[in-house]
């Protein structure tokens, strides 16, 4: 007996639905992923039966959600619209939260992780490398450009695709996120590296249930090399609207607690660089530092001076400073504020006075503590510098509270990178009677926010 079209009982049928395996005839035949179906409904029932359980949960949210988009669009402007809205909101709720049921029942096992892992099983083999070019958005992969190295264990992933996609990310051959598109964005948040040898894949699931590899990211994490924590470092990223407050502390604190204050007020966090004394002696201080969010780095234990700078203006390594001596002086501070906070210092360091050269930060790197200097220029104007510490108001040094504020935003001003990734220096403490630096803290901190800065640690500028 000739079978018939489920859709057209007058109609022979000599093909079934790919999916619903129904009889249909030559005129709902759908050809799409080198088979035939009956219907788009039938056609998104077998690619989200591709998938697992949560991808098809994420794929269904995502439909339901543009669907609801489109009925309050249109039903808005009608009397008792929220109602109306609110009614249908709950029908599709309730409906698509059975469907999930159901599919989770007949496709709970149907595809595993290991078939999406496998891009080769789908990938249509007919197509040219300028087809799949075609099929595939132009996507923007955050990844560690050439010659990086990653010095944190999470990062995140970001791209652009084409509405509908699923996108996948596999870590060393093991899926570990899944996510659909949405408004033409995808992100992978707090992707985790391990130590060692890393290779990250981005595949897409394009509308015909083909997978594509999209980007391959390879890296080996580790801990940093000692050429790397030997580098001196005095800005951060010159594309990033990011800037760096950072203070030093030895031996005054008369102005800690109000610059504090004003950071507290301000919701910003800085870096600070003690000394091993700034510690022994302000311990309550430097608790507060951190029970608020501040980090803290090494600035010695006892302030040295390390170079001949102050004796001939050059930066040759004085005589009596050797590796071991420096590194106890750093090795010493760190102890102490572990003892004394229940806190790991950060494994920065800022030598005293700025005296450093190629073999000082090397003795450092060798004991695991990077160089952090501040923004510099041709003359005072240029840099980041403020010189806060300096008193004497008949000093060519000296420079008001007012002054070193316009600076501060003078530089933000400029007309290329502004103030993009630059480090500030300032001073926990000072010898000034009046017209103290730190007064203005609010005003620059305010005017550089309205400017567009985000005020940061140096680890987050990094």
């Amino acid at each position: 007996m000739e079978t018939t079209c489920k859709n057209h009982p007058d109609q022979p049928a000599k093909r079934k639905c790919y999916y619903c395996k129904q009889p249909i005839c030559s005129q709902c035949q759908i050809q799409i992923s080198h088979h035939i179906f009956c219907s788009q409904s039938c056609y998104r029932s077998y690619i989200i039966g591709k998938l697992s359980s949560s991808q098809a949960e994420q794929y269904l949210y995502f439909k339901l959600k543009n669907l609801l988009y489109l009925i309050w669009s249109k039903i808005e402007k009608t009397p008792g619209y929220l109602i109306t809205f609110s009614l249908l909101a709950v029908g599709l709720i309730i409906s698509v939260t059975l469907s999930i049921v159901s599919l989770n029942r007949v496709h709970k096992l149907q595809q595993t992780i290991d078939n999406l892992n496998n891009a080769a099983m789908l990938v249509d083999s007919t197509k040219s490398v300028a087809e799949i070019a075609r099929d595939i958005d132009t996507l923007t992969i955050v990844s560690p450009p050439a010659n990086a190295m990653i010095v944190r264990n999470k990062f995140d992933i970001e791209g652009q695709a084409e509405e509908n996609r699923v996108v996948t990310l596999s870590a060393n051959g093991k899926l570990i996120q899944t996510t659909l598109v949405e408004r033409g964005n995808f992100s992978f948040k707090g992707v985790e590296a391990k130590p060692g040898d890393n290779y990250f894949t981005v595949r897409s699931i394009s509308e015909d249930g083909s997978t594509i590899i999209i980007e391959e990211i390879k890296f080996k994490y580790g801990t940093p090399t000692r050429s790397f924590l030997a580098r001196d470092f005095i800005r951060g990223n010159l594309n990033e609207k990011k800037i760096a407050l950072t203070f030093d502390g030895d031996y005054l604190n008369n102005v800690t607690a109000e610059i504090l204050d004003i950071l507290k007020q301000e919701n910003v966090k800085c870096t600070m660089f003690l000394t091993g004394r700034y510690i022994r002696r302000y311990a309550d201080i430097v608790q507060r530092m951190v029970a608020e969010g501040h980090e803290v780095g090494n600035h010695s234990w006892s302030h040295p001076h390390l170079t001949t700078f102050e004796q001939d203006r050059q930066h040759q390594t004085l005589h009596n400073i050797t590796e071991e001596v420096l590194q106890q002086e750093l090795f010493k501070t760190a102890e102490l504020f572990r003892q004394v906070t229940g806190k790991l210092m950060r494994p920065y360091w800022r030598a005293p006075y700025g005296e450093h050269n190629a073999e000082i930060r090397n003795w450092a790197a060798n004991a695991g503590f990077r160089h952090i200097g501040w923004t510099v220029g041709r003359n005072w104007e240029d840099g980041m510098d403020t010189l806060d510490w300096v008193a004497d108001k008949t000093a060519t040094a000296y420079h008001s509270a007012d002054e070193i504020a316009e600076k501060i935003l003078s530089f933000a001003d400029q007309d290329s990178y502004g103030a993009n990734g630059a480090i500030i220096l300032m001073h926990l403490g000072t010898q000034r009677n009046d017209d103290y630096p730190h007064q203005k803290l609010p005003f620059i901190i305010q005017q550089l926010k309205k400017r567009g800065y985000q005020i940061v640690t140096i680890s987050e500028l990094l």
